[in-house]
């Protein structure tokens, strides 16, 4: 378990890293046919990806099960860097809820959908997001203590705190906020969202009708699509990469549990901050499988070095 693990985290970082990079780049040209709100909130999310697989996969989990020296922060450091794995994880979390409001607003609301789903609403909420998980986090600056051990990465509480109630109020709002309700916020909105598409595809067929017993092609119906299936799938996605964590979570609270079910729980709950961190990866391929336009863009980014190559050999070629 321990072994594959360690494996996981430069799995994670090789393949991150240039996804979101990536999905950065072509998602800010704003060419992949999505409106101007929906591409906001997916940069906002790419961007606080790559920040989760970098501070807390790069310079976190792999110094910390690698021993690699020279990534290892400093002493000063090591508290804010400590805080920033906490701040880029919530940004991710709550910007994926953000986006499912968004969509549900869109598909559901339709007397607040002209208001609510704007860039300029879109970018309210995004900064509001950052700044308020900045602000959020800030208490775990002052609970944590530097690392007595210079050669580990680990912040660690300070003495007797975990036996103060003030601290396990804290804690708990933490978890609630990432990642229980989360989870359960983008379960019960895609629900709703999954119930109203259905009520409203039964209203329109029924007020269309058929036409020489041929099912007719509803343009609204295939118009809303692209984003319909963009929102289960990045959902979809979310949901199953934090399943194990939020589950894990909730049974740690029984108040009566032996040691072997103690030692299963933690074993599962190390595999679901990996599955978790996974998450920060899937959504490049995502977007590849569902969007058209970001698959040809893509392939066209791709094939650009192949081109430059060609281009050279043959420029070499012809001045020899």
């Amino acid at each position: 378990m321990d072994r594959v693990v360690e494996i996981c985290y430069p799995v994670i970082a090789v393949i991150g890293v240039p996804a979101n990079l990536i999905a950065i780049v072509i998602l800010s040209r704003g060419k992949c046919g999505l409106s101007k709100g929906i591409t906001r909130y997916l940069v906002a999310m790419a961007v606080a990806d790559l920040a989760v697989v970098i501070i807390e996969v790069v310079f976190y989990q792999i110094v910390e099960t690698y021993q690699v020296d020279w990534l290892r922060p400093s002493v000063p450091f090591c508290l804010v860097h400590y805080v920033l794995c906490y701040v880029s994880l919530d940004c991710s979390v709550w910007l994926t809820v953000a986006f499912t409001f968004d969509r549900f607003v869109a598909i559901c609301c339709s007397k607040i959908q002209r208001k609510y789903c704007n860039p300029r609403v879109a970018g309210w909420v995004i900064g509001t997001i950052c700044v308020a998980y900045c602000l959020k986090n800030v208490p775990n600056y002052f609970l944590h203590m530097d690392r007595a051990d210079p050669y580990s990465t680990h912040c660690t509480l300070k003495w007797g705190l975990h036996k103060q109630p003030g601290f396990e109020w804290f804690y708990w709002v933490d978890r609630l906020l990432n990642p229980l309700v989360p989870f359960f916020l983008i379960l019960f909105l895609n629900i709703l969202t999954v119930r109203q598409i259905l009520v409203a595809s039964r209203v329109r067929r029924g007020l269309r009708g058929q036409k020489n017993g041929e099912k007719q092609q509803d343009p609204e119906m295939r118009s809303r699509r692209q984003s319909i299936v963009l929102l289960f799938t990045l959902s979809a996605s979310f949901l199953m990469c934090w399943a194990t964590t939020t589950v894990v979570l909730i049974f740690l609270r029984f108040p009566y549990m032996d040691l072997e079910t103690a030692f299963r729980l933690w074993r599962a709950q190390k595999a679901g901050s990996v599955i978790q961190l996974f998450s920060c990866c899937t959504n490049t391929f995502i977007y590849s499988v569902t969007q058209r336009k970001f698959r040809e863009h893509l392939k066209i980014a791709a094939l650009s070095p192949i081109s430059l190559i060609v281009k050279m050999v043959r420029l070499c070629s012809a001045q020899s």
